[in-house]
């Protein structure tokens, strides 16, 4: 697989030429339910969601890091907790929840019946990696401004990653000419940082709307 792109397309297309065991670093937020063709159909949603972390296990190495960063939601009168669907799903493939952030977007917290809650759960999960934490690391909740992926009306009203939180896990989990891969770019920050930083990097993004909204890399 060729790197240091940002492509559109489909995840599920790209994942499958990513070789086993070959990347430092899966840094990405899954697309909300609403952005999916399972908008009404949680069972569906959750085996997508269990699909794609089947796949960073298999391309993640033993001593990488996967790092999903996504809003839980409020649907039907309930809660989706997406993150304890990727929590099941990691430890089914024999991964360690090796840190758990709550990263705070655009206070207040405090709004009601809001269609998503504006934290989200940052958890990081490898096998046998080891994080030199100190510094923001060492903080358990993170509180950043975030900006709009450019003029996007609906469901597809999409919030970019800080440039700060990107340089923050980039720089903690992985080192210059690593490999690092976000197969749900959306605006394309995590990838533009990791250029930035000395890193390879691969990501893509199947809405052609968000694409032409990204950052250029």
């Amino acid at each position: 697989m060729e790197w240091n792109k940002f492509l559109l397309g489909n995840a599920f297309d790209i994942m499958p030429q990513v070789e086993d065991k070959s990347v430092e670093l899966i840094f990405s937020s899954l697309p909300d339910i609403s952005q999916t063709e399972y908008a009404d159909n949680v069972s569906k949603y959750q085996q997508f969601q269990t699909t794609a972390m089947n796949e960073f296990a298999r391309i993640i190495k033993d001593d990488g890091f996967v790092v999903i960063s996504q809003t839980d939601r409020k649907i039907n009168g309930s809660i989706l907790p997406n993150h304890i669907t990727y929590y099941n799903a990691m430890m089914d493939n024999l991964m360690i929840l090796k840190d758990y952030k709550i990263i705070v977007r655009n206070q207040p917290v405090d709004k009601k019946d809001m269609y998503r809650f504006n934290y989200q759960h940052c958890s990081i999960f490898t096998k046998k990696g080891k994080i030199q934490r100190g510094g923001e690391f060492l903080k358990n909740i993170l509180i950043y401004d975030t900006e709009k992926i450019g003029n996007i009306k609906g469901a597809l009203n999409s919030y970019m990653w800080p440039k700060s939180f990107c340089e923050l896990i980039i720089e903690k989990l992985t080192k210059e000419g690593d490999k690092v891969f976000d197969p749900f770019a959306a605006s394309g920050i995590a990838l533009s940082v990791a250029k930035d930083m000395n890193r390879k990097y691969l990501g893509c993004e199947k809405s052609e709307e968000v694409f032409n909204n990204a950052i250029k890399i």
